[in-house]
């Protein structure tokens, strides 16, 4: 059955000519751009509050339950709205799709982080007050190698939830005009809506391997790194 798929596909696959394959490579490097700026941007505000979280048990009684609720929310139900409002604001379609791709992945984060901060043995954190270290040097010394390991799984899975969400940031349907931006999420959308099967499975399968060729050369060296480094428990 494997064969007779693969089959079909090549036989698909040769339908799409190279110009079409370059478009589409410049497509995913648009994309890998959107998602590692939104993934970015998730980060810079939920590595704090999740560390604000997780250090404290009162907020963490108080505010997990909570945030766990306010995440169970798809965030693509508001993206239709959300990216109206945007662009009425002023913002371009890129910036809006950074924006809502951000807001479709920062859970993710946000969860691992505070699971990460919970993990951090008091006596460590004792030892940094003993000595003194003031807040910057602490972060930097004990707080974030630390937490790498579960903010490293808060990125793959980030990132993962992004190029997802590409796929529904990058071109909208609104008020009976199709508003797109250049990506390979977007031609994954027009091209199922316009029933060009070459191109969709063209863009879907590079999709797949970009994903794929990023989790090898990027996320495993690191998940390496945090396994031998950045590990509290050795």
């Amino acid at each position: 059955l494997l064969a007779l798929v693969a089959f079909k596909l090549v036989d698909i696959l040769v339908q799409v000519d190279r110009h079409d394959w370059l478009m589409l490579l410049g497509a995913g490097g648009v994309s890998l751009g959107r998602v590692l700026l939104s993934t970015t941007l998730a980060t810079c505000w939920t590595v704090p509050v999740g560390l604000w979280i997780g250090l404290s048990p009162v907020w963490s009684r108080r505010l997990q339950s909570v945030v766990q609720i306010v995440a169970s929310f798809p965030a693509s139900l508001f993206f239709l709205s959300l990216t109206l409002w945007l662009l009425h604001r002023g913002m371009s379609l890129n910036g809006s799709a950074i924006l809502l791709m951000a807001i479709s992945t920062q859970w993710y984060l946000l969860f691992n982080i505070i699971a990460g901060a919970q993990a951090i043995p008091a006596s460590l954190r004792e030892t940094a007050v003993a000595y003194d270290m003031g807040l910057w040097r602490t972060l930097w010394k004990l707080y974030l190698p630390a937490i790498f390991p579960q903010l490293l799984v808060g990125w793959v899975t980030a990132t993962g939830g992004a190029w997802n969400a590409s796929i529904i940031c990058e071109f909208v349907k609104a008020q009976g005009t199709n508003l797109t931006t250049f990506g390979l999420g977007a031609i994954v959308t027009q091209s199922a809506d316009q029933n060009n099967i070459p191109l969709l499975a063209a863009a879907a399968l590079l999709m797949a391997g970009l994903v794929v060729l990023f989790n090898r050369l990027v996320w495993l060296p690191l998940i390496k790194l945090a396994e031998t480094r950045y590990n509290v428990s050795r």
